[in-house]
């Protein structure tokens, strides 16, 4: 299971996807579009404007490891 994390001006929202190539497919979409859509359970839809998103699972791991450095 894959935890996509997508991180808005108040927090973050959270959900499961099963496989790790939906997940990195769900979480390039939404940074694509800068927006994120949630149905509430009252009904409504909620657009948020996203700040990231972050994938979490097993077997994410990079060969290529890289390192942030502030300008």
């Amino acid at each position: 299971m894959y935890k996509i994390k997508v991180y808005v001006a108040h927090g973050y929202y959270e959900y499961s996807v099963p496989e790790m190539d939906s997940a990195l497919e769900h979480a390039q979409v939404i940074s694509e579009r800068g927006s994120y859509r949630r149905s509430r359970p009252d009904g409504a839809v909620e657009f948020h404007k996203v700040v990231k998103v972050k994938v979490e699972g097993a077997g994410l791991e990079s060969e290529y490891p890289d390192k942030f450095k502030r300008t």
